[in-house]
């Protein structure tokens, strides 16, 4: 039977395998951002949302084109 680690351990052990001093800042930057969006959206200016969501769509688009790139160039380069 395995130990399992009480709660306090396995939070502590989270809270170090996440690196949550790197990100702390940036989420608390990107809060006024998302209450923004909610703001707009529960004052149904959808359009004025769409258009704030755009950076961050196409963000999110290029970083998953380049993760799908690297992954296709290290497959080939691999293989051979």
């Amino acid at each position: 039977m395995m130990y399992q680690l009480p709660i306090q351990a396995r939070l502590r052990h989270w809270l170090i395998r996440s690196q949550w001093r790197r990100w702390w800042f940036p989420g608390f930057c990107a809060l006024p951002y998302l209450a923004s969006l909610m703001w707009l959206v529960v004052r149904q200016q959808l359009w004025i949302a769409q258009v704030m969501m755009a950076p961050l769509l196409m963000g999110l688009a290029l970083s998953l084109l380049t993760l799908w790139l690297a992954r296709q160039e290290f497959r080939s380069h691999w293989s051979r």
